[in-house]
């Protein structure tokens, strides 16, 4: 019998000797296999709208280590992202922490940081 090793990326396209910040309203949030995700959009100084795109944990990892569920966040919710751009220049956050405006502060590889994807 055979089985099939499926690869894994890991941190590969991000630049994890950097932290960015991004701050703005969630347009979207999939709390889905292989990835959660979030759609952020987020007006800059001059004005312009972007949009960026973070990627953490599955869910189930994320609902073990920090207690997050597909209710966690809403579209328009204010968040801050601190986390690892992509290496590609692309508008996408490995994200190692979520900061909502009442201060608290989720941390999708749980409190002691070792959990990885």
């Amino acid at each position: 019998m055979s089985s099939v090793a499926w690869p894994h990326h890991g941190d590969a396209g991000y630049d994890t000797t950097q932290m960015v910040t991004v701050k703005g309203h969630v347009t979207d949030f999939q709390f889905i296999n292989p990835h959660v995700e979030i759609a952020l959009e987020v007006k800059n100084d001059d004005g312009s709208v972007e949009t960026w795109q973070a990627e953490m944990n599955s869910p189930a990892i994320l609902a073990r280590a920090s207690g997050w569920n597909k209710n966690t966040l809403k579209p328009g919710d204010l968040i801050v992202f601190e986390g690892h751009r992509s290496k590609h220049g692309l508008k996408v956050i490995r994200v190692e922490k979520v900061s909502l405006p009442d201060g608290t502060e989720l941390f999708p590889k749980g409190g002691n940081g070792v959990t990885r994807f």
